[in-house]
């Protein structure tokens, strides 16, 4: 908490003052010049109170990096020539004949707000959109860092600057031009099916560098084999750690850097216990690398991200006002110490074959009592007799670690599953099971999993902590922010990266859990103690306090409008056949302020 304390007080340190402090950070950190229009968005940034801090806008450099590498005319036109696609002309935001999704009409609607906003020019550019729930591009890691190396940075003298992007005409451009993305679906391009589901990892380890874990490990076919043949050594319980090895980066202590956390590259075990990977809700991915834009990506993904459209719709705040929506705010003294946690079960389509496999399942299972019970009783005596068994919840989703090296008292005295039970409140609103009886009734699940009914917002500002869980992914952005907004400890898990990553600390802002949620208990542990002496209450409302105060300046709509529109001035560039020369000099010219 200190160190991350200090790394965001160090960043606030570096916000912009002025137009030409704001270029000459840029020039900085980028090794180019800002784009045209840079003036006016740093006016509306200004207008709207913004925080103006270059590395917040990283993820826009990272995501639109490979494509200095790929000729401009080759990106117009795979833009204009795939869609659904937001098409911007002049000024006017309109959908392509094919967006009649709800998604894209909101991506749609946080356009047309952008584009009316006073003193806004946007440019000409065609925006394909990913409406579904999972990321769309994965393109293998050679392909990405072969556009890399042709992407060299120019700083261009003051005097060769152009500052009007090039006319935009791409109906004449793709006249005779077709592309393909040839999306993959979850069935296998084989001759029968008989193999079963094409597995999403198989697209995630041609995306990892050659030297990493996830590229080095085996892709674990049995996981996905269609009548359930897994081994043993490939069930949900044992994918997960048996034993604490000392020094582990993967399982040691509590998440320090979060970006590793995420790093599918680095944890090649996702593959059998994220439903994302195990079971997506609409897998619909390409290999080939083109403009697509979307709210979600993995760490190897190259969707190009933007603020998720059901943050925009759901926002607890009104643009312009910056004021919250009547609610009653309960103070941190009146919260009830307890997580509290409801949601659907969701993150992929879980099936009577793979439900073990999925993330939530496995956080409501630790959460529960009587699960922890269960896996208590079978540390002391292996169910069946079997080693393999020790420690694993009735479920089959989690396992105890044997050793406890969190050195949890509660598990050295057996009472682990009544301590979880006075301040863990966790429960599915809806199993969404793949085979509901007429009785409602989960044949494969429901002797494990109750359900309970969504709370109100009200009810959801008793409670002290809370977790972000991933669901599906594209949706994920507005549950996150709205948390922060709640004053409330979110304890977040997730292998997705959003927007807003870089502007929110760990540790500072939230709690970043392990994708295993190996650490939640001592997570629960450290912050509520064994009795009131002995809790770090102070700091979870530290940490809760932060989050509101944070999210309130850099969260809000007029964020999301200032981080899109930053982006569709680079995006601009980028396709545009003079790009080298393309940029704002004002305050090199004696254009100043």
């Amino acid at each position: 908490m200190s160190t991350a304390q200090t790394d965001f007080t160090r960043a606030l340190k570096t916000e912009a003052k002025s137009l030409s402090d704001a270029a000459r950070k840029y020039r900085t950190r980028r090794k180019r010049h800002p784009p045209p229009g840079f003036s006016a968005w740093y006016a509306f940034a200004v207008q709207h109170g913004a925080v103006v801090v270059e590395s917040f806008w990283d993820q826009i450099y990272d995501d639109l990096a490979p494509f200095w590498g790929i000729d401009p005319p080759v990106l117009r036109m795979k833009a204009a020539a795939v869609g659904p696609r937001v098409e911007v002309r002049d000024g006017v935001v309109r959908l392509d004949a094919k967006g009649k999704n709800d998604r894209l009409r909101l991506w749609e609607n946080m356009l047309g707000a952008l584009a009316r906003e006073k003193h806004v020019l946007l440019p000409d550019v065609d925006v394909p959109f990913n409406s579904n729930a999972e990321p769309g591009l994965v393109v293998p890691w050679e392909t990405i860092d072969t556009a890399l190396e042709l992407a060299r940075p120019i700083l261009a003298a003051p005097m060769d600057v152009l500052t009007q992007f090039s006319s935009y005409d791409s109906d004449q451009q793709i006249a005779n031009y077709t592309f393909d993305p040839e999306w993959l679906g979850a069935r296998l391009t084989h001759p029968t099916s008989s193999r079963g589901p094409r597995p999403y990892w198989s697209l995630v380890r041609p995306a990892c560098h050659p030297r990493s874990w996830t590229r080095k490990t085996s892709l674990f076919v049995d996981i996905w084999h269609p009548q359930g043949h897994t081994s043993s050594a490939h069930s949900a319980a044992n994918m997960l750690p048996t034993t604490f090895p000392n020094g582990s980066e993967a399982f040691g202590g509590f998440v320090g850097n979060w970006s590793r956390a995420g790093d599918v590259c680095a944890l090649p075990e996702l593959q059998g216990l994220h439903g994302g990977f195990v079971g997506p809700e609409s897998m619909s991915a390409s290999v080939k690398f083109f403009p697509w834009f979307g709210a979600v990506k993995f760490s190897v993904g190259n969707d190009v991200l933007i603020p998720g459209g059901s943050a925009w719709n759901e926002s607890l705040y009104s643009l312009g006002t910056g004021e919250e929506e009547e609610g009653v705010r309960v103070a941190w003294e009146e919260k009830q110490d307890v997580l509290f946690w409801r949601g659907p079960a969701t993150g992929g389509h879980n099936t009577a074959l793979n439900w073990q496999r999925f993330h939530r399942h496995r956080f409501v299972s630790m959460m529960n009592a009587s699960h922890v019970a269960f896996a208590e009783a079978s540390l002391r005596t292996p169910v069946n007799g079997e080693p393999e068994n020790a420690g694993v919840g009735p479920a089959g989703t989690f396992r105890l670690l044997a050793q406890n090296p969190y050195h949890l008292p509660e598990q050295t005295n057996g009472t682990l599953a009544e301590w979880i039970h006075s301040w863990a409140d966790v429960a599915f609103t809806d199993l969404h099971c793949d085979e509901l009886s007429p009785s409602d009734h989960c044949p494969y699940n429901s002797d494990f999993f109750s359900v309970t009914a969504p709370p109100a917002p009200r009810e959801q500002e008793k409670y002290k902590y809370t977790a972000i869980l991933d669901g599906n992914g594209s949706d994920n952005d507005s549950e996150f922010i709205n948390a922060l907004r709640r004053e409330v400890v979110p304890l977040r898990a997730s292998v997705y990266r959003h927007w807003f990553d870089g502007r929110l600390w760990p540790w500072v802002h939230f709690v970043p859990l392990d994708n295993t949620f190996v650490d939640v208990y001592a997570i629960g542990r450290f912050f509520r103690g064994r009795h009131r002496d002995d809790s770090h209450d102070n700091q979870a409302r530290r940490i809760a306090l932060a989050g509101k105060e944070w999210a309130e300046k850099v969260l809000r709509k007029e964020d999301m409008l200032i981080y899109l529109y930053r982006l569709l001035l680079e995006y601009a560039r980028v396709v545009d056949d003079k790009r080298e020369r393309l940029g704002w000099v004002g305050d090199l010219v004696g254009e100043g302020d």
